[in-house]
């Protein structure tokens, strides 16, 4: 994907940083599905680690969660997963890990000023900010669904 933006409903910051505030303090993740570069279907799934330091997404809930992309006819468009400590950038963890060429990339972390959220996409081992626009909810079709 060569989109340097990103498109989520308003509504999806505020269901990310209420299920990564709920997984403290360990980290929290999971998926959004969509099309062309907006946002759709949001995904919460359970880090299987338990860690304040990294995560890692059942599977069974992350197959269920691809499927239901599929039934619905999106793609895997962003996983986002929260940093409890920082830093509001991907951890060379993250980016020996990340295995889903031209999909967004989210970290949220809490900073002085509160939560914040980034996107990023990482091509090989290089990582490339984007951007994310929140969108009003009356202008996009959105699903939240809890597995």
């Amino acid at each position: 994907m060569s989109v340097s933006s990103l498109h989520l409903p308003a509504t999806f910051r505020q269901q990310i940083l209420a299920h990564l505030q709920a997984c403290l303090p360990e980290e929290g993740c999971g998926l959004i599905g969509g099309c062309a570069g907006q946002g759709q279907q949001l995904l919460p799934i359970p880090n299987q680690l338990h860690s304040p330091t990294a995560f890692q997404m059942q599977a069974p809930e992350m197959i269920a969660a691809l499927l239901s992309f599929e039934q619905n006819g999106l793609e895997l468009l962003a996983i986002y997963h929260s940093h409890p400590t920082g830093p509001l950038w991907p951890s060379p963890r993250d980016v020996a890990a990340f295995a889903y060429p031209g999909v967004w990339t989210l970290i949220a972390a809490p900073t002085s000023t509160g939560w914040r959220i980034r996107a990023f996409q990482i091509r090989s081992t290089k990582i490339h900010p984007g951007k994310i626009l929140w969108q009003n909810e009356s202008t996009v079709r959105t699903r939240f669904v809890l597995l």
